[in-house]
C-alpha cells in the first residue's frame, strides 16, 4: 500500500493532468443527460471548496483589519482617559492649595518643580523661579502639607531647593505640645529623626514637630512631621526619635 502512496506523491502532477483529460473526454463523449451530473460533480469537487476557501481568507483579512482599527481606537481612548484623570488630580491639588495661607509676615511665591535629583531618595529639586522673581538663597520652601526645604542656589530663571531629605540639611524644631526643642535631620539608615532631644523630655508618638524659628532660615510654626517612635536608651543623654515627614518628597510638584 505504501508503494502506491509513494508513487502518487511523486507523480501527483501527472495524475492531476490525467484526471482533467478524462473529465474533458467524458464531457465530450457522454450524452447531454449525463453532462449536468458531471458539471455538478466538477463544481462540487473542484470549484466550491476553493471558492469557500477564498471567501474565508477574505473574511479573516477583514476581521484582522477591523481588530487593528479597534486596537488603535482603544489606545487613543486610553490616552484621552489618562489626560482627563491627570486633569482631575491636578484640579484636586489646586483646590487644596487655594485655601493655603502663608506664615505671618510672609507672602507666597508659587513655583513648579522642574526636576528632582537623588540616587536612592530625593535630596534636591529645581524650580522655575529665580533672581528675576526676587528669589534668594535661604528662602524657605513649603507646600500645603508642610516644610519642603530651603533655596540653596539661584540663577536668573531657576532655583535649587535643598530638601529636608538631604542628609546635610538641619532644621531647628520644637514639639507643638511640650514646646521642647531638638534638631530635625535625615539619615540614610533611619530616615528622618529628631536629634538632641533630652531623654527626660516630654515626647510621645503622634506629637507634631514644628520649625522653631531658631537659626533665621525657617520661620516658626511650619509643620515638619509627626513623631513616629521614641526610644529612651539607658545611660544615654538623648532619646532616639523617628519622625514621619509631613511632606511626601516623592510626589512634590
Amino acid at each position: 500500500m505504501s508503494w502506491i502512496t509513494n508513487l502518487f506523491a511523486k507523480n501527483w502532477r501527472n495524475v492531476h493532468f490525467l484526471a482533467i483529460i478524462l473529465v474533458s473526454l467524458a464531457l465530450i463523449v457522454l450524452t447531454s443527460n449525463f453532462r449536468p451530473v458531471i458539471n455538478q460533480v466538477i463544481v462540487s469537487v473542484f470549484y466550491w471548496p476553493f471558492a469557500e476557501l477564498k471567501n474565508g481568507v477574505g473574511e479573516l483579512a477583514s476581521v484582522s483589519r477591523e481588530n487593528r482599527e479597534l486596537r488603535e481606537e482603544l489606545t487613543e481612548a486610553s490616552v484621552v482617559i489618562s489626560m482627563y484623570e491627570e486633569a482631575a488630580r491636578e484640579n484636586e491639588r489646586l483646590r487644596s492649595v487655594l485655601g493655603f495661607e502663608p506664615p505671618p509676615r510672609y507672602r507666597l511665591l508659587p513655583a513648579d518643580i522642574i526636576s528632582v535629583a537623588g540616587s536612592y531618595f530625593p535630596v534636591s529639586a529645581i524650580i522655575n523661579r529665580g533672581l528675576d522673581d526676587s528669589l534668594y538663597v535661604d528662602q524657605p520652601v513649603i507646600n500645603q502639607q508642610g516644610l519642603i526645604g530651603r533655596i540653596a542656589a539661584v540663577s536668573r530663571d531657576f532655583g535649587v531647593v535643598q530638601l529636608l531629605t538631604d542628609p546635610t540639611s538641619r532644621v531647628a524644631a520644637r514639639l507643638a505640645g511640650s514646646r521642647e526643642m531638638g534638631i530635625v535631620r535625615f539619615t540614610v539608615s533611619e530616615g528622618m529623626i529628631l536629634d538632641n532631644f533630652h531623654v527626660q523630655g516630654m515626647i510621645n508618638a503622634g506629637d507634631t514637630v514644628l520649625s522653631s524659628g531658631l537659626g533665621g532660615v525657617y520661620p516658626p510654626g511650619l509643620i515638619v512631621g509627626v513623631v513616629h517612635e521614641v526610644e529612651r536608651p539607658e545611660r544615654e543623654p538623648f532619646c532616639k526619635v523617628r519622625v514621619d515627614p509631613a511632606v511626601n518628597f516623592y510626589s512634590i510638584d
